[in-house]
């Protein structure tokens, strides 16, 4: 009888987390102080976790998991987003 209640604990845990979604929110703005083409890495805590890159007219639009982030500048400038459930239109000034 153990056994079964730890297979059918086990199961009921295993489902539920498979059945959990991540929340995926998409940032989107603009950057100013760098030039069209540049790559910015986007870090939570210390993991490097996406790129983001910079179009023309300093645009950009990356998904992320909610939370918050920072992102590096070429410069050495860090700057503190915050990715939502849904979209959030965001300024990062590198200058």
């Amino acid at each position: 009888m153990n056994k079964l209640t730890g297979f059918l604990a086990s199961t009921a845990l295993l489902l539920a987390a498979t059945t959990t979604q991540a929340q995926v929110g998409v940032l989107q703005g603009t950057v100013t102080g760098v030039k069209a083409g540049v790559v910015l890495p986007v870090f939570k805590g210390e993991t490097r976790v996406a790129d983001l890159k910079v179009e023309d007219g300093g645009k950009f639009s990356v998904a992320l998991a909610t939370g918050v982030y920072t992102v590096n500048c070429p410069n050495g400038k860090t700057t503190k987003v915050a990715a939502l459930n849904g979209a959030a239109t965001i300024s990062i000034n590198c200058q």
